[in-house]
């Protein structure tokens, strides 16, 4: 059985400027900057934007001590995370756009996908993520599901945390 959770961010400029920002390398590498603090390796290994939107591929290293003890007993060696986004073409028209995401490690029991609504507010903008987690190993996986939502969650805040400093900067 999967776990689902359901998040937002909210932030102080308008849909069309985060979508520029999110869209746009200098944001991704600042925050692979801001990340190197946390993991030994934070890098951006594919960025594309064309017709079709914009696509961000990044590997993250964490020590293998920094896991929890329950995810230590599943992952022997550092983990390595790859995540991708993929942010659509921006509707001008609704003032919105959409996109997903995901992260993987290599040979991982289990999957983490989503996908996020960016929207216009009255005070600037807001972005829904929809994630799914699904972990395949028995009597654990359910556990491991509920921390994965966890630690996401704290990435989820970390990066709206860095986004609303990237705005007080940029905007």
């Amino acid at each position: 059985m999967s776990r689902r959770m359901d998040y937002t961010l909210e932030f102080d400029a308008p849909a069309a400027k985060i979508y520029q920002d999110f869209t746009g390398r200098d944001y991704w590498q600042t925050l692979m900057d801001a990340y190197r603090f946390f993991a030994l390796q934070s890098e951006i290994t594919t960025f594309l934007s064309g017709e079709r939107g914009t696509d961000i591929v990044f590997v993250q290293t964490l020590p293998r001590m920094y896991l929890p003890p329950i995810a230590r007993t599943v992952v022997p060696v550092d983990m390595i995370i790859t995540r991708k986004q993929h942010f659509d073409p921006f509707d001008h028209a609704k003032s919105r756009a959409k996109g997903t995401y995901s992260a993987s490690i290599p040979h991982g029991p289990g999957s983490f996908r989503g996908q996020y609504f960016l929207t216009e507010t009255d005070t600037g903008s807001r972005m829904q993520l929809a994630s799914i987690c699904k972990v395949h190993i028995p009597f654990v996986g359910g556990a491991l599901e509920d921390l994965i939502l966890h630690l996401i969650k704290l990435v989820f805040d970390s990066e709206e945390a860095f986004t609303a400093d990237w705005i007080r900067k940029h905007h």
